[in-house]
């Protein structure tokens, strides 16, 4: 009897198996619950480009969100400044703004104070991407130009929160 319950057992398991392989097989086919959808690896972009922030230069005033965020790398290349960026979220997209003061703290080299201002949109989700931002310092490299009548320079970005303080932007024609 012992046997003959394990055997049913065994049947009914192979009956439900068969029947959703044969289910699996029909979505594959776009039969009738509609097609599959597949990503393999190869259909991932490798290079992720990273996100681009806006640039502001004067007193925001906290019109572009005070939202809290992680800052955890920021480098300059060029004439991009780019960020690491960790926050809360993921259901809303979230807008980072780099903002700039619009006056030189008077040393050598200059320098000028920055932060980046965050605004979630609201998002309550539990989330915590880690995204990267660029943000072109071409308007600040021009508001030197204008400042100072000289096409090179060196800036000194006191940007708040970073982790390593200060960041040296060199410039040339």
């Amino acid at each position: 009897m012992k046997t003959n319950n394990t055997f049913r057992l065994f049947l009914s398991l192979l009956v439900l198996f068969t029947i959703g392989c044969q289910q699996v097989q029909n979505q594959m086919k776009g039969e009738p619950d509609g097609p599959t959808v597949s990503v393999s690896v190869d259909d991932v972009p490798h290079d992720i480009e990273p996100y681009v922030g806006k640039v502001f230069i004067g007193d925001a005033d906290g019109r572009f969100g005070t939202d809290e965020f992680a800052l955890n790398s920021a480098t300059i290349t060029d004439d991009t400044l780019t960020v690491s960026i960790s926050y809360g979220g993921g259901c809303e997209a979230h807008h980072f703004t780099l903002v700039a003061s619009d006056t030189f703290l008077e040393s050598f080299p200059v320098q000028l104070h920055t932060y980046i201002a965050h605004n979630a949109n609201n998002d309550t989700c539990a989330a915590y991407p880690t995204e990267s931002y660029q943000f072109d310092l071409t308007p600040i490299k021009t508001m030197y130009q204008e400042a100072y009548q000289q096409e090179a320079g060196t800036i000194v970005l006191h940007l708040k929160d970073a982790p390593d303080g200060e960041l040296v932007y060199e410039f040339t024609m």
